[in-house]
């Protein structure tokens, strides 16, 4: 395991007892075994850590899903590492950086949403695709949170089920009525 590696598992680690703002670079480095300038040699500061992570776990995963056949694929992924790492991304929703995991969710469903819609129609104009994008992109980033903070009750599958039957051919709707 290299010291990226390392010092991201022990951040989660101690995230799991421990608010996110309440951590010190001090802290890490010593439950991580690991020099402090070593530290600044990988990141800048906790947040810079804190987005190495998410963009190493999740956002690599879900390059492949931004298709209309399968955005809802890449959207279940999106969930399970949410569930999975539920007390990790609680813990940075809470924190002093609850911005970044909004505007993390946000640009990862932005990115999903404009690609099914060159999907379903490539020569769509860039300033469509992005208001469209836009628009479903803050409304999943909404209910992902909603999810998340009102502790999971909904499961999963029903939760899919429930954005499928919201978002279910109004995309396409959109771009017919405006091109």
């Amino acid at each position: 395991m290299d010291t990226k590696e390392i010092l991201a598992q022990t951040l989660k680690k101690l995230m799991d007892s421990t608010s996110v703002d309440k951590i010190t670079i001090n802290m890490l480095t010593s439950e991580s075994n690991v020099a402090r300038n070593t530290f600044y040699y990988h990141f800048e500061d906790i947040k810079s850590i804190l987005e190495w992570i998410y963009a190493r776990e999740i956002v690599v995963q879900l390059a492949s899903f931004q298709s209309q056949m399968n955005w809802n694929d890449g959207f279940k992924t999106l969930l399970n590492y949410i569930e999975e790492n539920r007390k990790f991304c609680l813990n940075t929703f809470h924190s002093t950086n609850r911005s970044f995991l909004e505007h993390f969710l946000y640009r990862l469903a932005f990115d999903m949403v404009s690609g099914v819609v060159v999907d379903l129609k490539p020569e769509c104009s860039n300033k469509l695709r992005d208001e469209i994008s836009n628009f479903y992109g803050r409304a999943l980033t909404s209910q992902v949170i909603q999810w998340l903070v009102t502790d999971m009750r909904e499961s999963k599958e029903e939760f899919v089920d429930r954005m499928e039957r919201m978002l279910g051919g109004t995309i396409e709707a959109v771009i017919k009525r405006n091109s």
